[in-house]
């Protein structure tokens, strides 16, 4: 049976986010005073949706940005911005993960200085995938005793490993992080061949954003790092030999 490593994994899509909890938000100040700085970005017809009706989720974007090849996109609501990266054709050249982080930590940085929001916590998500003509078995062998082998995984349709940690990222962010591995369907290709997804999700601490105020230094640092760190983690999920 193939062996995947940290190699092999192809890189989906990547998320960074600004959590802004106190609610500072205006449409008018995100597309005159953000918008213009990235209209080469997201350079796709934006949509700025009327008016929601009170009491709608603070987390709901008001404002959509997108560029025309729907690779990249930003979505702005008063609790939290969010710029994404997505794979639009199975093959490609894709994006580098340090590279995105980058953007995306100057995109969150412009914005919240745009509309002076007060940034409490940040997250970076990663999906990448491999190609596995046994993705549950595979995981079962990669991740459990020989014993589980037998019975009652020998036969799996299905496979999940979920797993979370708690440490300091460079010593100055206290983070969690979720590494998630399990078995899936390549969507876009015609014939669904089966694959094993690796989800990440490294988020600064939920207690310290009613107190937290990220400084502008501070969010580049934190993007500038959490691209390596999920690289490792990686590797220590799928080792290269």
């Amino acid at each position: 049976m193939k062996v995947l490593t940290a190699a092999d994994f192809v890189l989906a899509s990547c998320q960074a986010t600004a959590f802004t909890p106190d609610g500072d938000f205006s449409v008018t100040r995100a597309m005159t005073e953000f918008y213009p700085a990235f209209k080469s970005l997201f350079d796709g017809d934006p949509t700025v949706l009327p008016p929601v009706p009170e009491g709608a989720p603070p987390d709901f974007p008001r404002v959509i940005l997108e560029s025309s090849a729907h690779e990249w996109r930003c979505e702005l609501a008063p609790a939290r911005a969010n710029v994404f990266w997505r794979r639009t054709q199975t093959a490609g050249a894709g994006v580098e993960l340090a590279a995105f982080f980058h953007k995306a930590a100057e995109v969150l940085q412009s914005y919240t200085r745009a509309v002076g929001a007060r940034v409490g916590r940040l997250a970076a998500l990663t999906t990448r995938f491999a190609a596995h003509e046994a993705p549950a078995l595979f995981l079962a062998r990669h991740f459990c005793q020989d014993r589980w082998d037998q019975a009652p995984l020998n036969r799996p349709e299905n496979f999940e490993l979920h797993a979370h940690k708690s440490f300091a990222l460079t010593g100055e962010f206290r983070v969690n992080s979720w590494a998630r591995s399990k078995t899936g369907k390549m969507s876009s290709d015609a014939e669904h061949k089966p694959i094993v997804l690796f989800e990440q999700d490294l988020n600064t601490v939920i207690e310290e954003t009613a107190a937290r105020t990220f400084t502008m230094e501070e969010v580049r640092r934190y993007f500038r790092a959490v691209g390596a760190e999920l690289d490792a983690i990686l590797k220590l999920y799928f080792p290269v030999e």
